[in-house]
């Protein structure tokens, strides 16, 4: 199982790559793949709900001050560095549309992983997780209404309902049913990140083989639309460290909002993008996911060599 793991879900950056690759050459081979990709995310999100440590929730009840300004510190600089970035890079566009829906939608699943391994503080990661997760339904359409509706046709409404039932509603069945089934934990939690891995894999191939034809076409925009997405990656995740040492964040927990800041969840943006805004959306999307699940590891690897510091701040919170 510990060999699965690596090679699935540890190995994720690469295979991403290789599937994107794979999609774009190969697109009748996964034709009608794209109808599989909301449910494979709402899988994703089950599974976090079904094997999610319920008693570390307890944190955003008993200590809420760290968390709550974490999550409107977050909020704020993806949609501010994604507007920025998009427009410079390429104006109001439809690779602009994908540049924003990437940094406007809840943290990834990858960023606790990129916290335990860079020694960051593994219950704010998880606490900030489930609450971006569960306003998330919320404010990525509200920002998007705001940010991209005045430009183009966009149905809130039923953007509205989709994050609902790819992302409330697994989530919430999952905790749910670990509840009443607890058992059910243990039985999942060792193949979880396999799971989740396989299932952002056929996010991957839906995605990638309804855009090869748009994407071919406009093979020119791949360099700088790859060094946009870094750009947007690395400056939210320092943008998140600074922001965390202003609000007097020990240093495990500034660890912790690098990554919830800067890794957001990208695959369900590339879904998103892909229905309400089209192929190139989905794709600089899907550019971010890259670049975000690549740059995170490297960063989670960097910290990992390095020793936390003491406590820089009175325990207040």
């Amino acid at each position: 199982m510990k060999i699965a793991t690596i090679i699935i879900a540890r190995l994720m950056p690469l295979w991403i790559v290789v599937f994107a690759m794979w999609g774009i050459s190969e697109p009748d081979l996964f034709k009608g793949w794209n109808m599989a990709t909301g449910p494979a995310l709402g899988l994703v999100l089950f599974i976090m709900g079904l094997t999610l440590d319920r008693s570390r929730l307890g944190i955003l009840l008993k200590k809420p001050k760290i968390p709550l300004l974490g999550s409107l510190g977050k909020w704020i600089i993806g949609a501010v560095v994604s507007i920025i970035i998009g427009l410079l890079f390429f104006g109001v566009s439809e690779l602009f549309y994908g540049i924003i829906m990437a940094g406007i939608v809840p943290s990834g699943t990858s960023a606790n992983l990129n916290a335990l391994i860079g020694r960051g503080d593994l219950a704010l990661s998880i606490t900030m997780s489930a609450f971006d997760t569960l306003i998330g339904p919320l404010l990525t359409p509200l920002l998007a209404k705001v940010i991209i509706g005045t430009s183009v046709h966009f149905a809130y409404l039923p953007f509205l309902w989709k994050m609902t039932r790819i992302v409330f509603i697994p989530l919430i069945f999952g905790i749910l049913l670990q509840n009443y089934y607890p058992k059910l934990n243990d039985f999942i939690k060792p193949y979880a990140s396999i799971i989740s891995a396989l299932s952002l894999y056929v996010v991957v191939l839906g995605i990638t083989a309804k855009s090869s034809s748009s994407l071919l076409a406009h093979t020119y925009v791949l360099p700088a639309l790859f060094l946009c997405v870094v750009i947007q990656v690395v400056l939210q995740m320092l943008l998140g460290f600074g922001y965390a040492k202003w609000i007097g964040c020990t240093d495990a927990e500034c660890r912790s909002m690098l990554f919830e800041v800067g890794i957001c969840n990208s695959a369900l943006a590339t879904v998103l993008a892909s229905d309400a805004f089209g192929s190139l959306a989905a794709l600089a999307s899907m550019a971010n996911m890259v670049a975000n699940l690549t740059l995170g590891s490297l960063a989670g690897v960097i910290l990992s060599t390095i020793p936390l510091r003491e406590r820089n701040k009175v325990n207040s919170h």
